[in-house]
């Protein structure tokens, strides 16, 4: 490439900025209102977690569902960190009832997503995002 076409690539617009959180977990927690319980192996391919920054749709995949909604999202500059959360309805098997997710993520691509909200017990999920176009 001549200096000039290399000059001409950096001087044009942006294209392709990443937009789409891919969130993987490595480490689950099941929790009830008296104690969690850490797992670190068998779900990671049954659970994934992911926000589009361009649509502000999040979405998760948890075993043999998937689902997605629009999002609420609340940044906290502080933290460095960004929450989305929704009621996300289910888009593999529609008779399925809707599910309650919130996905945090930093700056450095962690996140945690809790989901299986009610009174008695929860599930978050830690582990690390991948920013894609």
């Amino acid at each position: 490439m001549n200096k000039l076409a290399a000059l001409a690539l950096l001087m044009s617009p942006v294209t392709g900025i990443a937009q789409e959180y891919n969130c993987i977990p490595v480490i689950k927690y099941e929790c009830t209102k008296d104690q969690c319980e850490k797992i670190t192996e068998d779900f990671q391919d049954a659970e994934s977690f992911g926000y589009n920054k361009k649509t502000n749709k999040i979405s998760a995949c948890l075993w043999t569902n998937c689902y997605a909604s629009k999002a609420t999202v609340f940044k906290d500059k502080a933290s460095g960190t960004f929450t989305a959360f929704g009621k996300l309805t289910p888009t593999a098997h529609p008779g399925n009832e809707p599910i309650v997710v919130s996905l945090t993520i930093d700056t450095s691509g962690n996140f945690n997503a809790v989901w299986g909200y009610n009174s008695q017990d929860l599930t978050f999920d830690l582990g690390k995002c991948r920013l894609s176009k």
